[in-house]
């Protein structure tokens, strides 16, 4: 059932501070606060609720009120002549309705509007999931951007370093100026790569604020993280992965609660064949002036009139053209609908938990490889960039090591950024609420 109390942080929906540098953990916070796919969610899950509530209100007796008032005038035609009145009055009254048997009907409307609670409730639950893991997705994106910029930067550096070289080895008369061009020429791609990343770390940083429920050019500052604590893999076999999923995936279960709520409308439609008995009683009271005139002889008349009535009263449709023997085949094939649904998700959450668990032994192993790349890379221009200085290597090969090397520091930014999103996405996969330890919001306090 739906915990009764407000949506969590959503009074601090505004509470972004421009000056505070957010890290991951805290960037989850601002986002569940502020997501407002996440607050539509929430609000829906409550709109349930009241629903439940609406359902069971029809166990109370209705109570109404009406009252009337004015002045009618009229004749009646008698065997002494017509017989002419003129009438004020005031008519208020109680009508008392209350339903004893239905058969099931308010029985099936209540546990239908509880399933659909539950399923708006799971529903809710998996939209916090899915705001956690794009909030993750585009903070490793972002932080995987920085990294390449300061990988680009330092190649632009390098580039000017080179260049430098070259340049002092012509003026010494010992480069050739196809040296020089190729240097320049190396030069303008660190200039266009440094380009290409500022632009990377500009767009990501948009997505991540977007991710977070700001704007996309909201002054959001964004601490990196300082080691490479994050990089933890989730232990276990694929089948058994597979059946934590199946147990928990929120949107899973939000199908099996759909299907108990249609088989609560089968149960609603055939009610409607069944009669019903009620109790209805009202209670009015006329207040009147009255005038009347008949064969010149006139008067008038004041009073009040209280009338009561009582009835059992049972009502039963037995003929409707067929309407109801149609609403319940509507009603079975809906729940034969949820049933193919909710076999589809399992599947789907199979395939999942599959791909994202073969996806994160994949990426594991492409970081392991940028790592030694990076390691290998550093070693040849260092070992190339020596050779040059003493005249052992030309600057053929000084380049391309340098270009090597870059290419490394970018594969590896890219690499982790990947396995990070890989396990993100399979914690998203397999149902579990996957955040920092230093999180507060916690599935506890929702």
């Amino acid at each position: 059932m739906i915990v009764k109390k407000p949506y969590p942080l959503a009074e601090t929906a505004t509470s972004f501070d421009p000056a505070r540098s957010y890290e991951l953990s805290t960037l989850i916070e601002l986002g569940l606060a502020n997501n407002p796919q996440t607050r539509s969610a929430w609000f829906g899950a409550l709109a349930s609720a009241a629903t439940v509530g609406e359902a069971k209100a029809i166990y109370y007796p209705q109570l109404g009120f009406t009252a009337t008032g004015g002045f009618d005038n009229g004749y009646n035609p008698i065997q002494t002549g017509p017989e002419t009145y003129g009438r004020v009055s005031i008519n208020p009254g109680l009508e008392l309705e209350y339903l004893l048997l239905d058969f099931g009907r308010r029985s099936s409307d209540v546990r239908r509007t509880v399933a659909l609670l539950d399923s708006a409730n799971l529903t809710f639950s998996r939209r916090i999931q899915t705001t956690v893991f794009a909030i993750q997705q585009a903070y490793f994106a972002h932080v995987a951007a920085l990294s390449q910029q300061q990988a680009a930067k330092a190649n632009l550096e390098l580039s000017r370093t080179i260049l430098a070289m070259v340049e002092a080895q012509v003026a010494n008369g010992l480069g050739t100026k196809p040296e020089l061009d190729a240097a320049r020429k190396t030069l303008a791609q660190a200039d266009f790569d440094m380009a290409a990343a500022d632009r990377n770390a500009d767009v990501s940083l948009g997505n991540l604020r977007v991710a977070a429920g700001l704007q996309a050019n909201a002054p959001l500052k964004v601490g990196t993280p300082g080691g490479r604590n994050d990089m933890q893999g989730i232990s276990g076999n694929v089948d058994r992965l597979i059946d934590i999923a199946i147990a928990k995936r929120p949107d899973l279960a939000a199908r099996t609660a759909e299907i108990k709520a249609s088989r609560a409308a089968v149960q609603r439609a055939k009610a409607d064949f069944m009669p019903k008995v009620s109790l209805v009683g009202s209670v009015s009271s006329e207040t009147y002036r009255y005038g009347a005139d008949l064969n010149n002889v006139s008067g008038n008349f004041n009073g009040t009139y209280n009338h009561a009535a009582g009835f059992a009263v049972m009502s039963w449709d037995l003929f409707d053209g067929f309407q109801r023997v149609e609403r319940v085949k509507k009603r079975q094939a809906e729940e034969s609908e949820a049933r193919a649904n909710a076999e589809s998700t399992r599947l789907q959450t199979t395939q999942d938990v599959w791909t994202s668990y073969n996806d994160s032994l994949k990426a594991g192993k492409r970081v392991a490889y940028a790592d030694s790349l990076v390691v290998s890379a550093e070693e040849n221009f260092q070992s190339v960039q020596a050779a040059f200085q003493n005249g052992l290597a030309n600057i053929t090969d000084l380049i391309s090591n340098q270009s090597a090397l870059a290419a490394a520091r970018f594969e590896q930014a890219g690499a982790r950024a990947d396995y990070l999103t890989s396990l993100a996405s399979l914690s998203l996969a397999m149902g579990q609420f996957s955040t920092p330890a230093s999180t507060q919001v916690k599935p506890a306090a929702l």
